[in-house]
C-alpha cells in the first residue's frame, strides 16, 4: 500500500472539505488563520475563499486580501497576487471599491518604507516595498479596470510615484513584476518630475534617467534636467573632479598592481575623463533643451577642448536644432570657418548646419565660401546647397562657381555636385537637372563647365555622343600644389596589363576622356591613348 499517496489523498480531501466549510460557515475563521494561510499548501486558496465570500466580515476579508499580497513566492512565482486579482475580478463594482480602499493604507505604508541600504559585496539587499507597490500598480492599471474610488487612485498613484523617485538607482535594478518604464508609462509626467534632482555626480544611472525624463517629461521637467546636465558636465571638465577622481584611479591601479608614472596617471585621468564627457552628451543627445543646445555650441567652438570630444558635443546636437534661434546658426557658421577647425569637427558643424531652412544658410553658405581660396571649404558648403535647394535654383548655383584657373578647384567638387545634381528630382513641366547641365556645358565659367562635366560621372553609354567632342577641349585645369590636394589624377588602365596608373590631368579635354568616359565605357581608351 503506498502510504504517502493514501496521506496526500486525505490532506487534499481535508484541505477541501474545510475550503468548502469556510464557505458554508463550517469552520470559524479569525487573523490567526488568515495569518497562518499565508504559510500553508492550501492556504492561497482559502484566503482567496474568504475574499471572495461575503459571509465574512469587510475587516476579515481586507486581512485575507493583504495576506495574498504578503505571503511569500511559491516555486519562485508570486502567486497571490495574481490569485488576488482573479478573485477580485468577478466581484460586484461595489465590493471590489471597498476591499481595496480597505488594503490601500497598509499597501501605502510599505510601500513608502524607507528602503534598505545599497547593495554591499556579499550582494543584492532584498527590498520589502516590492511585493507591495506591485500590488498597488496591478490594482490602479489592471485591464479590466477594478472600480478604484478616486481618493483610493489617489492615494495609489501618489505611493507609486514616490517609491519610483525614491532611491531610483537601487530600485531600478530589482526583480519585479512591474518595471519603471511601465510603471511611468502608466503613471505619467508626475512619475519624473522630481527625477532631474538625481542628475549629478553620484548618479549611475543617467542614461535611464535621462531617457524616461525624456520621454515622459512636461517641458518644464526637461528644461531642468537639460540645465542639470549642463551643470554635471562642467564638473566633470573641472580640475577639481579630476582631483577628486585621482585617489580612486591610483587605488585601482594598486589592486591590479599596475605602477603608473605621473604621465601614465594623468594619460589614465583623462582618458576617464573623456568616457565620462561621452557618456554626458550622449544623455544631452537624448534630451536637447536650451541649456545643451547653448552649452554644446559654446563647447565646439573652443579650440582648446580636445578633438573627439567637440566632435561628440556637435553630435549631441543632432534633432535638437531650434530654427527660430539664428544666433544657432551663425554660431554654427564661426566653428565651420574657422582655420583652427579640425576637419572632422568641421564636417558635423555642417551636418548641423543641413539642420536649418534653406533660407537661413543658402545666402551665407554662398557669401562666406564661395570665395574661400580653401577649395575644400567651397566643396563642403557646395554639397549642402545642392542637398538644400531645388533644381530651379541650380541656375544660381552655377554661376557662383570659380570663373577661371586662377582660383584652386578640387577634382572632388565637379564630380561631388555633379552626382548631388544627378539625384535631383526633376519638377514638371519645368527644366530638368540634365536641361540645366547642358546648358553649361560650353560655359565660359570653368567651375559650372567642369560641374556639368561632372553630372555624367555615372551616366549611361548613350552620353557617350554629347561627351565626346569635349575630350579635345584645351581649357587649363587649375594649377595646384601637393599641399592643395586638388587631386586631378584619374586611374587608367596600363598598355598590355590588368593594372592601372595614375594619369595626372592638365586640361578639360583630359578629364573628359580619361576620368568621365571611361566611367561610362572604360573600353573606350584607344591603345594610344593608353
Amino acid at each position: 500500500m503506498n502510504l504517502s499517496g493514501h496521506r496526500n489523498r486525505r490532506k487534499f480531501r481535508s484541505s477541501f472539505l474545510c475550503i468548502a466549510l469556510l464557505i458554508m460557515g463550517g469552520c470559524a475563521v479569525n487573523k490567526n488563520d488568515i495569518h497562518r494561510w499565508e504559510k500553508t499548501e492550501r492556504g492561497p486558496d482559502k484566503l482567496a475563499a474568504v475574499v471572495a465570500h461575503d459571509k465574512y466580515n469587510w475587516e476579515l476579508r481586507k486581512e485575507a486580501a493583504f495576506s495574498l499580497v504578503r505571503m511569500e513566492p511559491r516555486g519562485g512565482r508570486r502567486i497571490g497576487l495574481d490569485l488576488l486579482l482573479s478573485t477580485l475580478l468577478p466581484l460586484p463594482p461595489a465590493t471590489q471599491t471597498r476591499i481595496i480602499a480597505d488594503m490601500t493604507p497598509e499597501l501605502v505604508h510599505y510601500i513608502i518604507l524607507q528602503p534598505p541600504p545599497p547593495p554591499n559585496k556579499e550582494g543584492a539587499t532584498i527590498d520589502p516595498s516590492i511585493s507591495f507597490k506591485d500590488a498597488a500598480f496591478a490594482l490602479l492599471s489592471h485591464d479590466p479596470a477594478f472600480t478604484l474610488d478616486e481618493e483610493t487612485q489617489k492615494q495609489l498613484r501618489n505611493a507609486l510615484i514616490r517609491w519610483i523617485q525614491t532611491d531610483f538607482e537601487n530600485r531600478e535594478n530589482k526583480p519585479q513584476q512591474f518595471g519603471m518604464e511601465q510603471m511611468v508609462r502608466s503613471l505619467g509626467s508626475d512619475a519624473v518630475n522630481k527625477l532631474p534632482d538625481l542628475i549629478n555626480e553620484e548618479c549611475t544611472k543617467i542614461e535611464r534617467v535621462i531617457s524616461l525624463i525624456a520621454d515622459h517629461g512636461t517641458p518644464d521637467v526637461k528644461a531642468k534636467a537639460s540645465a542639470a546636465l549642463v551643470r554635471l558636465e562642467e564638473s566633470i571638465e573641472s580640475d577639481q573632479w579630476l582631483t577628486k577622481q585621482t585617489p580612486i584611479v591610483q587605488q585601482a591601479n594598486e589592486q591590479a598592481k599596475v605602477h603608473a608614472t605621473p604621465e601614465q596617471l594623468k594619460q589614465q585621468l583623462t582618458k576617464y575623463q573623456d568616457q565620462e564627457t561621452t557618456r554626458i552628451f550622449s544623455a544631452m543627445k537624448r534630451l536637447g533643451g536650451r541649456s545643451v543646445i547653448e552649452y554644446t555650441l559654446k563647447y565646439a567652438a573652443d579650440s582648446k577642448k580636445p578633438e573627439e570630444r567637440r566632435k561628440a558635443a556637435l553630435a549631441a546636437l543632432e534633432g535638437h536644432i531650434d530654427k527660430n534661434y539664428a544666433t544657432d546658426a551663425n554660431q554654427l557658421f564661426e566653428i565651420a570657418k574657422a582655420d583652427s577647425t579640425p576637419d572632422a569637427v568641421r564636417d558635423l558643424a555642417f551636418v548641423r548646419l543641413g539642420e536649418f531652412p534653406k533660407e537661413m544658410i543658402v545666402p551665407r553658405l554662398y557669401s562666406d565660401f564661395f570665395p574661400m581660396k580653401n577649395w575644400k571649404l567651397r566643396w563642403l558648403a557646395g554639397s549642402l546647397i545642392l542637398k538644400s535647394i531645388s533644381v530651379s535654383e541650380l541656375p544660381e548655383f552655377f554661376n557662383k562657381l570659380p570663373v577661371s584657373a586662377s582660383t584652386k578647384i578640387g577634382m572632388s567638387e565637379p564630380l561631388t555636385y555633379g552626382a548631388a545634381i544627378a539625384k535631383m528630382e526633376a519638377v514638371p513641366h519645368a527644366a530638368t537637372p540634365r536641361d540645366i547641365v547642358l546648358a553649361h556645358m560650353n560655359d565660359h565659367s570653368l567651375g559650372a563647365k567642369l560641374t556639368a562635366m561632372g553630372f555624367f560621372y555615372h551616366g549611361k553609354k548613350s552620353d557617350l555622343s554629347i561627351l565626346q567632342p569635349y575630350g579635345e577641349k584645351r581649357d587649363p585645369l587649375p594649377k595646384c600644389g601637393p599641399a592643395d590636394e586638388c587631386g586631378w589624377v584619374c586611374e587608367i588602365p596600363k598598355p598590355g596589363s590588368e593594372e592601372t596608373e595614375a594619369k595626372p590631368l592638365s586640361t578639360v579635354g583630359d578629364f573628359v576622356r580619361y576620368c568621365i568616359v571611361p566611367s561610362i565605357a572604360p573600353d573606350t581608351l584607344t591603345h594610344k591613348e593608353k
